[in-house]
């Protein structure tokens, strides 16, 4: 009898284990899988953060140039709306870098020397509107501006909220606005054709900007897209850890769409439709971060949905070497070719309008 009672005991202990282990379990997936995404679809704010990280940026003394080991370069700022404010607007100032041509460097003039503003105003160079990412700051693409002023006078900005620039709502339609903005402010300053550069983030960024002004009819000379994708959302759909969210029935009502509603998506697979000027796609087969296959995809998209007689081509140089990722497309020794190459194509296109 005491054998029985044992036995009894030690089922009921088992029962009790597993009854507990379910428990846990349960309680552990609705956590994750209900919870989670629950809180993500109403947590604006962490949304923002995700597709914003301003805290990852490092606050520096912007005006310091010596300390970034690069000359010929002017730090000041832009009242975007300073022409609004007393009819409530926000009054945005940005951060801006202007960032001299090579040629015009010399190891006789100190940086403040410099005729910043004769020479934006004397037209002779094309400028280059640069943006950068979304976890950097102007600072932080030195590299790349060393590249690109061998054949550009270039305006590095950062958007609201980033650096130095205004704290301010940080949505994809506010900071777009800006750019427009500061390419507005830009273009009435210079007889010279603007480019827009844009990497990661500024690829949505970008295309965007100019699709925009299409609709104030202004052109842009051409549009480089570093590392793009064709939305955030796709970026975020095969990001592993979002990935394990897909098989649940409220994925797309919780973690995709309110990204869509919010304002963070960036769909440049519909914006690049809308650009009327020649496009060059640059992209490392081994960028972790936002995968190649993006830049193939927009590269299809823009190719067989444009008009490239009105439009313009759409050029794209997918990097096979290996260590270049997602920053360090600079390192590339053919991107100054490709670079030159684009220009000349930008100037038949202008010519054959």
């Amino acid at each position: 009898m005491a054998r029985g009672r044992g036995g009894d005991g030690c089922k009921k202990c088992l029962l009790g284990t597993c009854l507990y282990i379910f428990v846990v379990l349960l309680l552990l997936f609705i956590v994750v899988f209900v919870i989670v995404p629950v809180v993500f679809k109403y947590s604006v704010g962490i949304q923002r953060s995700l597709i914003f990280p301003t805290w990852v940026i490092t606050p520096k003394n912007y005006s310091d140039i010596d300390d970034f080991k690069i000359k010929g370069v002017k730090n000041f700022y832009v009242n975007l709306y300073d022409n609004y404010t007393t009819d409530g607007a926000e009054n945005i100032i940005l951060g801006v870098w202007q960032i001299l041509p090579d040629e015009l460097l010399s190891e006789l003039i100190d940086n403040s020397d410099y005729n910043f503003d004769g020479i934006l105003n004397n037209g002779n160079y094309s400028i280059l509107l640069y943006l950068h990412g979304n976890g950097q700051d102007r600072t932080e693409s030195v590299e790349i501006y060393n590249v690109l002023r061998k054949f550009f006078h270039i305006f590095a900005v950062d958007y609201r909220g980033y650096a130095d620039s205004t704290s301010a709502e940080l949505t994809e339609t506010a900071i777009v606005r800006d750019i427009v903005e500061f390419y507005k402010w830009l273009s009435v300053r210079t007889n010279s054709k603007i480019y827009v550069w844009g990497h990661s983030l500024g690829t949505g960024v970008g295309t965007q900007l100019i699709a925009n002004l299409k609709k104030d009819k202004i052109s842009s000379k051409g549009l480089i897209l570093e590392s793009p994708f064709t939305s955030v959302t796709d970026v975020m759909m095969i990001h592993p850890v979002i990935k394990t969210f897909s098989f649940l029935p409220w994925f797309r009502s919780t973690l995709i769409e309110p990204m869509i509603d919010n304002g963070f998506n960036f769909d440049s697979a519909k914006y690049i439709l809308d650009v009327d000027c020649p496009i060059m796609i640059v992209h490392a087969k081994d960028d972790t971060i936002i995968p190649y296959t993006f830049a193939n995809e927009l590269y299809n998209i823009a190719v067989n949905n444009r008009n490239w007689t009105y439009q313009g081509n759409v050029t794209y140089h997918l990097f096979d070497e290996l260590n270049y990722g997602h920053m360090y497309i600079f390192k590339a020794p053919e991107l100054p070719t490709f670079v030159s190459e684009f220009i000349e194509e930008c100037d038949k296109f202008e010519k054959n309008k």
